[in-house]
C-alpha cells in the first residue's frame, strides 16, 4: 500500500511522534533487560525524565543552560559569518582560494578531540567551547557558500543586467537568492555540529557553570540519571535552536 505525498505530509507529525515513542520503548525494555547483569544501572526513560524535571526546578541549572547556549552561539555566529565571507572570497579570488585551502582542509579534517586538546594548551577553558564551535562551523559554512556560488547560473546574472539591475540588486536578488539554499543547509548542519563539539569541549575543559562541567561532575559522582538528564537537555536545546533557525529562515524568505 502506497501513501501519496499529501497523505504523507498529513501523517508526518504522527509518524514522528510514533518513532520517538518506539525508540523510548526500545530504550526502556533494552535497559531493563541489560540492567539485570549490571552493577551500575542504565537509567530508564522515566528516571531520566524525573531527574530532568528536578534539574529544571533549580535556578542554577538555567544559569548553566544560558552559559552553554552563549558559548555555542558565539562560536556558531562567528564561524557562520566568517564562513560566508571566506566562501565568497574563495570563489572571487583565485589566490585567496589557493592560499586558504590548506587551512580549510586542516580545520576540516583534524578530529575534534585532538583539536580541543591542542586548543586547550593556549586558550582559557572559559572561551574554549566558543573557539571549538567556531572552528567546526567555519569550514562547513565556507564549503556550502563556495558550492552555492559555483552553482550560480551566469545566464541569470546577464539577464538581470539586461533588465538594468544594479550590482547591488543583482547581488541580493539573484546571487544571494541562489546561494541561500546552500547556505541554509550549511548553517543547519553546522549548528548541530557546533553543539556536539562545543559541549565536548566543555566536558574536557569544564568551564565553570556550563552543561559540560555539570555532565563531567555527574559522571565523576556516578550520578547516571543526571548524566542522562543533562544529555537530554543538550539534545532538546540543539533541536530547539535548529527549529528556531529554520523558522527564521522561512520568515526571511516571505
Amino acid at each position: 500500500m502506497t501513501v501519496s505525498g499529501m497523505q504523507a505530509k498529513k501523517l508526518k507529525p504522527a509518524l514522528a511522534a510514533g518513532s520517538v515513542v518506539f525508540w523510548i520503548a526500545v530504550w526502556h525494555f533494552g535497559a531493563s533487560a541489560i540492567n539485570r547483569s549490571l552493577i551500575l544501572k542504565i537509567p530508564l526513560p522515566y528516571e531520566t525524565l524525573l531527574e530532568f524535571l528536578l534539574e529544571c526546578k533549580t535556578l542554577s541549572f538555567w544559569h548553566t543552560v544560558l552559559v552553554s547556549v552563549l558559548h555555542i552561539l558565539a562560536g556558531f555566529l562567528a564561524g557562520a559569518l566568517l564562513g560566508v565571507l571566506f566562501g565568497f572570497l574563495s570563489e572571487k579570488y583565485y589566490l585567496f582560494r589557493v592560499f586558504s585551502s590548506p587551512v580549510h582542509r586542516l580545520v576540516k579534517t583534524v578530529p575534534v578531540a585532538a583539536l580541543i586538546i591542542l586548543a586547550w594548551l593556549w586558550i582559557p577553558s572559559s572561551v574554549l567551547p566558543s573557539v571549538i564551535s567556531f572552528l567546526m562551523v567555519l569550514p562547513i559554512v565556507w564549503s556550502h557558500t563556495s558550492s552555492g556560488i559555483a552553482a550560480i547560473d551566469e545566464k541569470l546574472v546577464e539577464m538581470a543586467r539586461v533588465y538594468s539591475k544594479t550590482d547591488r540588486e543583482i547581488f541580493f536578488e539573484v546571487k544571494l537568492a541562489l546561494v541561500s539554499p546552500f547556505l541554509r543547509t550549511g548553517c543547519i548542519t553546522a549548528l548541530s555540529i557546533a553543539w556536539k563539539s562545543g559541549v565536548a569541549a566543555e566536558v574536557i575543559s569544564s568551564p565553570t557553570g556550563s552543561l559540560g562541567a555539570l555532565l563531567n561532575g555527574a559522571k565523576t559522582s556516578i550520578n547516571y540519571p543526571q548524566v542522562f538528564a543533562v544529555t537530554l537537555t543538550v539534545v532538546l536545546l540543539s533541536a530547539a535552536l535548529e527549529g528556531i533557525l529554520k523558522l527564521l529562515w522561512k520568515e526571511q524568505k516571505r
